[in-house]
């Protein structure tokens, strides 16, 4: 595969994925979350809950724009580039501060006494939260070892 086909199917894949995130946090969560959460939490809680999500949905957003510039760069056969150290790097960032955001959240819920009313909640947070780390430590890991390549290729460079 060449790295224009590849570059070209990963952007088609970010596509994709920007896509089920918005349909995801814009129509389906609202949707789903509506009666048991104005149940649970009233009015207010639902729609504090919803704008959590959509505010959660930003740094994953952000992280499909740095995605989309790895992709250029795979395009143009520069994968192994400080820039996207950097890029990884920034995606890791970013993903931390959605995992602050859901810790908040689930501390919060406790505080606010919805575990009792609404334990099933407690899942989804924590995979939210499982997730987020994830992806941060992969990016971060990710960052390092394009640096190191980049620096390796560098100095090949020079050598030769």
């Amino acid at each position: 595969m060449r790295q224009m086909e590849m570059s070209g199917y990963l952007k088609a894949v970010t596509i994709g994925v920007l896509g089920i995130l918005l349909a995801f946090v814009l129509w389906f969560l609202p949707l789903v979350l509506e009666g048991p959460l104005v149940e649970v939490a009233g009015e207010g809680g639902y729609r504090g809950t919803c704008i959590l999500i959509i505010v959660s949905a930003v740094p994953v957003f952000l992280c499909l724009v740095k995605f989309w510039g790895i992709c250029d760069s795979i395009g143009r056969d520069a994968s192994f580039s400080e820039e996207n150290a950097w890029r990884l790097k920034r995606m890791s960032q970013y993903m931390l501060a959605d995992m602050v955001l859901y810790v908040g959240f689930l501390l919060w819920f406790f505080w606010d006494g919805w575990y009792l009313r609404a334990a099933w909640l407690v899942f989804p947070i924590l995979l939210a939260i499982f997730i987020c780390v994830t992806v941060t430590v992969l990016c971060a890991a990710l960052s390092h070892l394009v640096q190191r390549a980049s620096e390796m290729q560098k100095e090949q460079e020079l050598t030769i």
